[in-house]
């Protein structure tokens, strides 16, 4: 209304990223920016149209993004208009890292994803480390020469066999200033790349192996052997032993090694080589576990040796007296434990809960005055049907969650009302899941109202990884171990126990048990994990903070 049409106006957009990346794209057809441009970009109107690959790539990166779109003059510079956006990207996972690790790795592919992620969510939800994650593509996302000296790991996660290392990259890790005072992590293929500076690490690339048999994976620190079903496996040969040392092999061959540098031996062992990908095939008792022991020593963790257990599917038609027995023998034990209690029973036209039995109630204190605390399994842990043996959260006739984030929320301050009531708040510590399943909208609750869930975590195959694994607002501890049904549990939990005995810097060896079993199976699990270096101790001494958010009236 009385504005002359712009006319001849051109539209540009400027991606400011994390790590001083930026680029600039506008509709003259002209594109720059600092790294990597690609080819086949094109207009159609004021679109832009990437390759799919590109695209998400784009914000591929943790951190602050800027984005300013602007229309202006190509002859005068004049700007008609300007609009922007900021914005973060965060990881959700981890807590007050203390160190970062950069995380080089090829395009995204079918060959690389999710292994990749996965390494990234493993490094920081149990090991204390900022991940970023730098993959070869895009705009601007590939390697930088210089990048590694921001950070204190270095790992690269060699996947695709047929793109190589960048150049910038190989050379900083051969031959970058004080490369040797951090910590660099060499995970599969490409070590050959490296050419003459392997000399300077005691060891180099021998032999690339396509094998699908499954075989065994010796760790040298306790001779222990763990399941290896990785088909492709690069081998290295010791050419100084004075530099390096063997982690593990695999049919007498080093797979596993680090090194000090010739130059600079006085910095220590530094470089490590992984010779397999340990985010796939992921299993009990896998090779996975060396790598991820390997990993404390790279980050300088030694977690220690630590058994937990659950007394599982706690609720006020639960037996007394086996409940009084297993507690009372652990006590004798000087074993420290965890009730998983269910507030309310329902079975049928049969209905109750703690408050209402005070009996149980006074039992299941004794219980926790043995050496107890208490996480909440649910509020009924049923939904139309019998308590513990039912789902809460989900449909499993249709394999659907029940509810959302209201009906979780619902449960869940029905739970802590009734615990409030029957006086058991000071001795609540987290939750846990009925039978592990939930939707993400449920979880989102459960990590709302508290700090601790006594679970494996769903995501990424974390459930494998035997340590306390952090999200940003919470603590979840797995049961690698499992749980005890008959005599032939007793032998696959000592097994598995001892392979993550056989770690050189510890492990959580957690199982859960049921009191109607007796004393007898569980006694014989006790022993045996002493016997092996297990030290009990409750699940709250690794948690940090207890943070329970009661309702404010019960």
């Amino acid at each position: 209304m009385g504005e002359e049409p712009i006319t001849g106006a051109r539209f540009k957009v400027e991606t400011r990223a994390p790590g001083d990346r930026a680029f600039t794209v506008s509709t003259s057809g002209e594109l720059s920016g600092e790294l990597n441009l690609q080819p086949n970009f094109r207009w159609e109107g004021f679109l832009l149209n990437l390759p799919s690959r590109t695209g998400q790539g784009l914000l591929a990166l943790t951190g602050f993004y800027t984005i300013i779109g602007t229309l202006f003059d190509p002859p005068s510079g004049q700007v008609y208009c300007e609009d922007r956006k900021e914005f973060a990207i965060q990881s959700p996972w981890g807590q007050k890292p203390t160190t970062k690790t950069l995380l080089v790795s090829s395009q995204r592919t079918e060959f690389t994803e999710p292994f990749v992620s996965k390494l990234a969510a493993w490094l920081e939800a149990a090991y204390k480390t900022r991940v970023q994650t730098v993959y070869q593509e895009g705009l601007y996302l590939g390697y930088r020469k210089g990048d590694y000296k921001d950070y204190d790991v270095i790992v690269y996660y060699g996947i695709d066999y047929q793109q190589p290392p960048p150049p910038d990259f190989l050379d900083d890790i051969a031959n970058g200033e004080e490369i040797t005072k951090k910590r660099v992590v060499w995970i599969g293929y490409h070590l050959d790349r490296l050419g003459e500076a392997q000399k300077n690490l005691g060891f180099q690339f021998a032999e690339q192996v396509s094998d699908p048999r499954e075989t065994r994976l010796v760790y040298t620190y306790s001779n222990t052997d763990y399941i290896m079903r990785h088909t492709e496996r690069s081998f290295v040969e010791i050419t100084d032993r004075n530099l390096a040392r063997v982690h593990a092999t695999v049919g007498g061959r080093p797979i596993i090694v680090s090194s000090k540098h010739r130059t600079f031996p006085e910095n220590g062992e530094y470089f490590y080589f992984v010779g397999f990908h340990p985010t796939a095939y992921v299993m009990t008792a896998g090779a996975h576990l060396v790598f991820l022991d390997i990993l404390n020593e790279v980050y300088g963790i030694n977690r220690g040796k630590i058994a937990l257990v659950r007394l599982e599917d706690i609720h006020p038609r639960s037996s007394i007296s086996a409940l009084l027995s297993v507690t009372d023998y652990l006590k004798s034990e000087k074993v420290p434990f965890t009730l998983s209690l269910i507030p309310f029973y329902v079975d049928g036209a049969d209905r109750t809960s703690i408050t209402q039995e005070s009996a149980f109630r006074t039992a299941v204190k004794q219980a926790l005055l043995n050496g107890g605390e208490l996480v909440v399994h649910g509020a009924s842990h049923q939904f139309d049907g019998k308590t513990a043996e039912d789902w809460e959260f989900w449909d499993e006739k249709t394999d659907k969650p029940i509810g959302g984030a209201e009906y979780a929320e619902q449960r869940v301050k029905l739970a802590l009302t009734e615990i409030q009531k029957a006086g058991l708040a000071p001795h609540t510590i987290g939750w846990e899941t009925p039978h592990y399943k939930a939707s993400e909208a449920h979880y989102a609750v459960f990590e709302k109202y508290f700090g601790f869930l006594f679970e494996p975590h769903r995501q990424f195959e974390l459930a494998f990884v035997p340590y306390v694994i952090e999200t940003t607002s919470s603590v979840y501890i797995g049961t690698p171990l499992g749980f005890v049904q008959n005599d032939v549990d007793i032998s696959r939990i000592t097994l598995e126990a001892e392979k993550l005995a056989g770690l050189k810097y510890g492990a959580i060896a957690a199982f859960f048990y049921h009191p109607f079993l007796g004393v007898d199976r569980l006694r014989a699990l006790v022993t045996t994990l002493k016997k092996q270096g297990w030290q009990f101790q409750l699940a709250s001494r690794l948690i940090g903070p207890i943070r329970v958010q009661f309702p404010e009236k019960p």
